[in-house]
């Protein structure tokens, strides 16, 4: 058995073939490169809405911390700033924090001094780790 060449092609049609590979071949590397640029930036953007959930998770936990330090020494705070307290950590709390903060609420202004805040503080640092392990 002999190979056989194939016949000789006209240089107008290796010329219209060559482009066409060439142009087939470059919307190829387009389509794979957007959509490993489109992976990317998906989970970038992934990774920076999940670093500002736990800002704000512990944003709010401190403004509440404030809050409930305040009114531990004898404060009352405006029904405003309350009402703020609770709705950030009813809508980014933990239910731990929440239970803790129902507990707070309903204790009398003279017994809330001897509100154990440490295991409020606990429980929050413990939700804003739990948050972060889970992120990685």
């Amino acid at each position: 058995m002999f190979l056989q060449f194939p016949q000789v092609i006209d240089p107008g049609t290796a010329a219209l073939l060559g482009a066409a590979v060439g142009a087939g071949s470059s919307v190829i590397v387009q389509i794979v490169a957007a959509f490993v640029t489109a992976r990317h930036e998906t989970r970038t953007f992934r990774r920076a809405l999940y670093k500002e959930t736990i800002a704000c998770v512990a944003d709010a936990y401190e403004h509440a911390l404030n809050v409930f330090f305040n009114m531990r020494s004898g404060a009352t705070p405006d029904r405003t700033t309350y009402g703020k307290v609770y709705a950030q950590l009813s809508l980014r709390g933990s239910s731990d924090v929440k239970l803790l903060m129902d507990q707070f609420q309903s204790l009398l202004p003279e017994d809330r001094a001897s509100f154990n805040v440490e295991q409020m503080v606990a429980t929050m640092r413990s939700h804003i780790d739990l948050l972060e392990k889970a992120r990685a």
